[in-house]
């Protein structure tokens, strides 16, 4: 079976990056420390910078 991926355009992972900053630091201040964590993976996992991402793009 072949998936057909559509990646996200540079204004999606804008738009989803600030959305999930903004969750991360509300969920901070409210003491939810474990899924502010987990936000911030997300981040991560968005940023083509970071080097699990080019990792991942070096396989493919």
């Amino acid at each position: 079976m072949t998936e057909h991926l559509k990646p996200l355009t540079d204004a999606e992972n804008q738009a989803i990056t600030a959305s999930l900053a903004q969750f991360k630091a509300r969920l901070a201040e409210a003491g939810e420390l474990l899924a502010a964590t987990h936000i911030d993976h997300a981040l991560q996992c968005l940023d083509p910078e970071n080097p699990i991402n080019q990792q991942t793009a070096a396989k493919g």
